[in-house]
């Protein structure tokens, strides 16, 4: 999982990425947009809250593996 310019690989990393993100910020995403792109699936979301750069759209890149994400990367 890629963010904030870090990759996160594994489970307990990913989950300890989230973790932290949880307890700086209070933020709400709403998706609004999801389309399928080279081979990816899309997921457009507002994201609003307490960060830095509030609000924004960012852009979720998901790969599903056997129904499981095998990949995931947050954009602009």
């Amino acid at each position: 999982m890629k963010d904030e310019g870090h990759t996160h690989v594994g489970v307990a990393a990913i989950g300890q990425w989230k973790t932290n993100a949880s307890s700086k910020y209070q933020y709400t995403c709403e998706p609004f947009r999801s389309e399928h792109q080279d081979g990816m699936i899309v997921v457009t979301c507002h994201l609003s809250g307490n960060f830095p750069g509030s609000p924004i759209d960012l852009r979720y890149f998901f790969r599903l593996e056997r129904g499981k994400v095998a990949y995931l990367e947050t954009r602009p």
